[in-house]
């Protein structure tokens, strides 16, 4: 796979991680407003994750280099971040509050 290619790939994949992340926060917004504020450190962090995921999309756009290991080590760091993060959020909801398509994240 050549570096365009791989880039494209991770830009989609990005994306798709941030439209995901969202939905979680969207899910969290609907709870009452005990258990919105018992999240909030949950709900700050996958902000925090969407900024960084942005600045990652942005260094795509303008800049694919041919050596990703560093973005990649900054990205599986994230992921580690937010399987996490969802999980503290689950556990104090005491239920699960992640959606399908983020479940593989949270194991």
């Amino acid at each position: 796979m050549d570096t365009t290619s791989y880039c494209d790939m991770l830009e989609e994949q990005l994306t798709a991680w941030k439209s995901k992340i969202h939905e979680v926060i969207r899910l969290a917004d609907h709870l009452t407003t005990g258990e919105r504020e018992e999240v909030t450190p949950s709900t700050r962090s996958l902000h925090a994750i969407v900024g960084e995921i942005d600045s990652q999309l942005a260094f795509l756009r303008t800049a694919c280099s041919a050596d990703w290991l560093p973005q990649r080590r900054a990205v599986d760091d994230k992921m580690r971040e937010l399987q996490e993060t969802l999980k503290k959020l689950s556990d104090r909801v005491h239920g699960p509050l992640i959606p399908d398509s983020l479940s593989w994240v949270s194991s």
